[in-house]
């Protein structure tokens, strides 16, 4: 997901107070458990629906990897109400731009559309949360969709065989290292049984959000979802969601030549805490993130890119999952050096970096993460991501409007203590690819 890094600096957003609110949003729920989100924005007459299922490629079990992908193409194959390809007719006949994606944490559809369409899209989309229709001709072809896509954009490119590898072993073979794509081995063993049996499991009002964002009120809300979603039943258990455990530590490494490669590149990515796991640690990693390699005039551009150390460097942080994050710093470093000493000379300006972080170089960089965000409530698309993001991992509303306080209250100490945790006691792989280097014939 490319929007996933995005979030981190909206957090910091609105410091005016510590009561103010991001988005004034209002929620409410049905009596089978749906969590409705409603984030008022009149300045154009259109609306963008967002329905989150707290359902991804983590919760595949093992040799089921793509389940949770191919599931989102049936969705759109009809159901015992709307015939096949019927649903992508009236979308498309209305004008309403929609999609979905999958990911490791979440399963997310999607539209934006004319507030006189709104209507249209629930009613549709309801439908299909209870009344999908998967009979051989859907499955056969979306399964057959899936198997292509996985072999375009994976196996045609060898550099994300390798990343995927790469994640693979640094998640040590727990349920969060199945790529989201699935395998092409496993692709084509899934069943349609499978997918029923997924769909009946996970797609239950009580393990989704939705979030309505735009020219619209919550009392409309109200009347229109309680229309369309009040009469589905939930489920009596909540799914079981499979347990996923990584505590290890010590480092990793995987280092390949690939022909398709034109210049070395180095990544260290370490396991940290998530939003849901640590709060005040999550976030003084993702501050730091932004200081050390996440902005224009970063630490390591300062220090690495413009004394032509490296060609290009970079950092970035995934604290908004289920289970474990992700903070990562790339690299395309110069030729001079071994692949030992680039990673020694990554590994040391880390400790420089924050050795030198002061209270200073916090406060500023909080300030810098506040500017990101002033018109984030006046885009109704990004406004439902974020909000439906944060209340899919089971935020409060509270939280959610006021989340910029986590990012006004990170002091130093904290800062320090995180990232020398990190850096000390974190498992963490190093990954370099290469250009293949060809021995001369003699």
């Amino acid at each position: 997901m490319k929007k996933l890094f995005f979030l981190v600096f909206f957090l910091a957003f609105c410091l005016k107070t510590t009561s103010a609110k991001v988005f004034d949003a209002e929620e409410f729920y049905l009596d089978n458990g749906l969590r409705i989100i409603v984030v008022e924005n009149h300045r154009a007459p259109i609306v963008k629906m967002m329905l989150w299922y707290k359902v991804g490629a983590m919760d595949e079990v093992a040799g089921k990897s793509g389940l949770a992908h191919l599931l989102e193409h049936l969705m759109f194959r009809g159901t015992t109400k709307v015939p096949a390809s019927f649903f992508n007719q009236l979308m498309l006949q209305n004008g309403v731009d929609f999609n979905a994606f999958t990911s490791k944490d979440f399963t997310v559809y999607h539209a934006l559309a004319d507030i006189s369409r709104l209507e249209l899209v629930l009613a549709l989309e309801a439908d299909r949360m209870k009344n999908l229709q998967i009979d051989d001709q859907a499955f056969v072809g979306e399964q057959k969709i899936v198997y292509q896509e996985r072999q375009q954009r994976i196996e045609n490119n060898p550099q994300s065989l390798f990343y995927e590898e790469a994640l693979n072993i640094l998640w040590n073979n727990t349920p969060y290292g199945h790529p989201v794509a699935g395998t092409l081995a496993e692709i084509e063993a899934l069943t349609k049984e499978d997918a029923r049996l997924f769909y009946r499991s996970f797609y239950h009002p009580n393990n989704a959000v939705l979030v309505l964002s735009g020219d619209i009120d919550v009392k409309t809300a109200q009347i229109l979802v309680e229309k369309y979603f009040g009469k589905i039943k939930n489920t009596k258990e909540k799914p079981v969601q499979l347990p996923v455990k990584n505590k290890r530590n010590g480092t990793y490494q995987i280092t390949k030549e690939l022909n398709e490669v034109q210049s070395t590149k180095i990544s260290l990515s370490y396991i940290i805490n998530s939003v849901i796991d640590d709060e005040r640690r999550a976030f003084a990693l993702s501050v730091f993130s932004s200081y050390f390699g996440g902005s224009s005039n970063s630490y390591m551009k300062r220090h690495l890119i413009k004394p032509q150390k490296v060609v290009s460097a970079q950092s970035s942080v995934d604290i908004f999952s289920r289970f474990m994050g992700v903070f990562n710093i790339s690299v395309l470093p110069k030729p001079e050096l071994s692949d030992d000493q680039n990673v020694k000379m990554l590994e040391d300006t880390i400790n420089e970096a924050l050795q030198g972080f002061s209270l200073q170089d916090l406060e500023a960089e909080k300030k810098k993460m506040l500017s990101w965000f002033v018109y984030t409530k006046d885009n109704p698309k990004e406004a439902a991501y974020i909000v439906g993001q944060m209340a899919a991992l089971g935020m409060s509303l509270e939280k959610i409007e006021n989340y910029e306080k986590l990012i006004e209250d990170v002091t130093l100490d904290d800062v320090k203590s995180s990232v020398e945790n990190m850096i000390n006691s974190a498992a963490r792989m190093i990954a370099v690819v290469k250009p293949l280097q060809r021995k001369n014939n003699q």
